[in-house]
């Protein structure tokens, strides 16, 4: 039996941080489109936060977000979702003041205000 290992980044980012401080962690996953459900969950575990959002391509929305947690799959995450709009903004993956997302849970507008980002 072949095992192929892919090295994954992940990004560990406070939302609600201010001056630097403080915050709730959460990891962000970008292109990670080839993950499976299971890939993404053993990331999660070996990551260790309360969610770790997985960027993917969306056919509808700019962005499609996938959570888990270490344990399962959920539908939605407030944190996960501002830490990674504004990363994106940061790297220079968004231009726009406005973005979107879609979830298992629907879809949801995203605004931003510099590297802030504000949820529907």
């Amino acid at each position: 039996m072949e095992i192929s290992k892919k090295k994954i980044t992940v990004q560990i980012l406070n939302a609600f941080a201010e001056n630097g401080k403080g915050g709730n962690p959460a990891g962000v996953v970008l292109k990670a489109d080839a993950l499976t459900a299971e890939n993404k969950l053993e990331i999660a575990k070996k990551v260790g936060l309360s969610e770790t959002a997985f960027v993917s391509k969306s056919k509808t929305e700019d962005f499609k977000l996938d959570f888990f947690t270490p344990n399962k799959q959920i539908a939605h995450c407030g944190h996960a979702t501002v830490a990674t709009f504004s990363y994106l903004k940061q790297i220079g993956a968004l231009k726009n003041s406005s973005s979107s997302k879609e979830t298992i849970d629907g879809k949801r507008k995203i605004e931003l205000i510099g590297d802030l980002a504000f949820m529907e």
